[in-house]
């Protein structure tokens, strides 16, 4: 089932791959249907932040580490709760992961974008009056990145790994986490208004219209 350790991770066979995306897909489908207590309609712009997220992530997958997918599972945790969050990093991973490769670290990515999506629910990055907060999304995009960064990174760990030479792996990974972090404030900075726009698209009318009175992306 699993091979020797390997760059990132030990080895899944296709069977067992195979049999992990469908279990992840159903726990996904689940997280949609389960009822919430939040009736704010938030399906179609879920659905349509997944597509956009994976083929963000697919077409930028040559420039290392950035990825609009953190900063977007920000704001769907902040936006729809830690359920739908976990939700869209399950999607996201497995969609765009059918096109990157499938392994062992796509658990660890699910793992790592969702636990983004859970803090970002708890830390919410939209003031009392339900408008996002260009400050707290900035701040988001660099608290986000040690989440990601060692939960993804413990997808490497074997019995013969010491945390010494963890932390050392972690250390030698310094420079990825800062090209993460310069694409995060990037993709907050110059798509944070649209993504909400997008997040909101089902929302009234009116209440749109006092968004976008109320300055809905500013400092």
């Amino acid at each position: 089932m699993l091979s020797a350790i390997g760059t990132h991770g030990p080895t899944v066979s296709p069977i067992v791959m195979g049999m992990l995306n469908t279990a992840f897909l159903a726990v996904a489908v689940w997280l949609l249907v389960k009822p919430q207590k939040n009736s704010e309609s938030w399906f179609w712009p879920l659905l349509l932040f997944v597509g956009l997220a994976t083929f963000s992530r697919i077409v930028l997958s040559f420039i290392p580490n950035v990825m609009p997918v953190t900063i977007m599972a920000v704001m769907v945790g902040s936006k729809f709760g830690a359920q739908r969050g976990i939700s869209f990093a399950i999607l996201v991973t497995l969609a765009s992961n059918a096109v990157l490769g499938h392994g062992w670290w796509s658990l660890f990515q699910m793992i790592a974008w969702g636990s983004v999506a859970v803090v970002a629910s708890v830390v919410n990055v939209y003031g009392q009056a339900g408008n996002l907060s260009m400050t707290r999304l900035a701040f988001a995009s660099l608290w986000s990145v040690p989440i990601f960064s060692i939960i993804v990174s413990i997808s490497i760990v074997d019995s013969s790994m010491s945390l010494i030479e963890f932390g050392l792996y972690l250390v030698n990974g310094l420079l990825y986490d800062v090209l993460h972090f310069l694409g995060n404030v990037f993709f907050a900075m110059w798509f944070g208004q649209w993504f909400e726009r997008l997040l909101s698209m089902n929302q009234p009318h009116n209440r749109l219209v006092q968004q976008e009175n109320e300055h809905v992306s500013t400092f």
